[in-house]
């Protein structure tokens, strides 16, 4: 087991960095030339209009008082309010930030599912066609942008084949005689705790075509991480000797040396699931998917300083969570680890 002084060397290293994070994006996004108060105000206000609301929002004080007023409400659970929608940015994203992390999961179970077998038997058979063309599907993965290919798997598997919708989360009709009733904001879990298995199936049906793009790149990574780290498995003394003994290549290839490839691809794992938060925000663009990619695209494009910052701390939250959880189970898988 990992050590309490491990974990909470970890822990405060992931405070820093959030720390970090947060005074970077605030005073960096307070930095840009543009006016909030004129955006919450609404179309063409007065001046005065927009002086009240400087005062009422706490924009005439000093850069440093607005910190602190912001870290307060923070710490109490208060993410804010957009200047655009004027609406709570803590109820805005419990709406799309379920959506989003529906697909970003979805999209990494499909790369580790598909990729450690895959990896696993491409390193089994070095230099055959089938690590060849393992090979050419890694890079392939890696290199084609997120938005290409999202428009080629629509013209494929909707113009031509007719076998996946176009986007969106779930079909309208699903929504008006099958509605999901919220609760997770998962559509899967909340359809499947309500028994509602039209509507499970439906969003199934929506969800398959964007995680498997998103799925891409990570999927490229767990290939050759995994075929990689199974080359030089495979070449250790005690596969040798596993292998005088008798056992089943089964048994070599997924419990000895599995065992000990996985562990350089845990951390490429975890890289690669807050990338794909990131980079869902362009798949969400092109298959209208109702997560936080919308809604940070349009706070961008309206200056809405509140919810850029905010998203920019749940994403790193997120991040800092999967590593955390990622160095802990390279700390179980091997000690030495901790002593790092």
């Amino acid at each position: 087991m990992f050590t309490l002084k491990y974990l909470l060397r970890r822990l405060g290293f992931s405070v820093f960095v959030l720390v970090g994070a947060l005074v970077l994006t605030f005073f960096v996004s307070h930095v840009i030339p543009s006016n909030p108060a004129a955006l919450y105000a609404g179309a063409r206000p007065r001046p005065e209009q927009v002086a009240e609301i400087e005062k009422k929002l706490g924009l005439d004080k000093p850069l440093h008082q607005q910190f602190y007023l912001y870290v307060s409400e923070l710490l109490e659970g208060n993410l804010g309010e957009s200047y655009h929608s004027r609406r709570s940015i803590n109820t805005d994203l419990s709406i799309f930030l379920p959506a989003t992390l529906e697909l970003v999961i979805a999209a990494v179970l499909i790369a580790l599912l598909l990729g450690i077998p895959v990896g696993v038997l491409a390193g089994a058979w070095p230099r055959s066609p089938f690590d060849y063309a393992t090979r050419l599907v890694a890079i392939a993965g890696v290199s084609v942008p997120s938005f290409w290919l999202a428009l080629i798997a629509q013209f494929i598997f909707f113009s031509q084949l007719d076998l996946l919708p176009l986007g969106s989360r779930i079909s309208r009709d699903a929504t008006l005689f099958y509605p999901v009733t919220a609760q997770t904001g998962f559509y899967l879990i909340d359809a499947a705790i309500s028994g509602n298995w039209k509507a499970w199936a439906d969003a199934l049906h929506h969800l398959i075509l964007p995680a498997l793009v998103l799925a891409a790149y990570p999927l490229g990574i767990t290939i050759r991480m995994i075929q990689t780290s199974m080359l030089e498995a495979l070449s250790e003394t005690y596969i040798t000797s596993a292998r005088a003994a008798g056992l089943s290549r089964r048994v070599i290839l997924f419990k000895l040396a599995l065992k000990n490839a996985i562990m350089p691809a845990l951390t490429v794992v975890g890289l690669s699931f807050a990338y794909s938060i990131t980079g869902a925000f362009l798949v969400e663009t092109i298959f209208s998917w109702p997560g936080v990619g919308k809604y940070v695209t349009e706070a961008v494009l309206n200056v809405d300083f509140p919810v850029i910052i905010a998203v920019t701390l749940v994403v790193t939250v997120v991040y800092i969570f999967v590593n955390l959880v990622v160095d802990l189970l390279q700390s179980l898988l091997d000690p030495r680890v901790r002593l790092a």
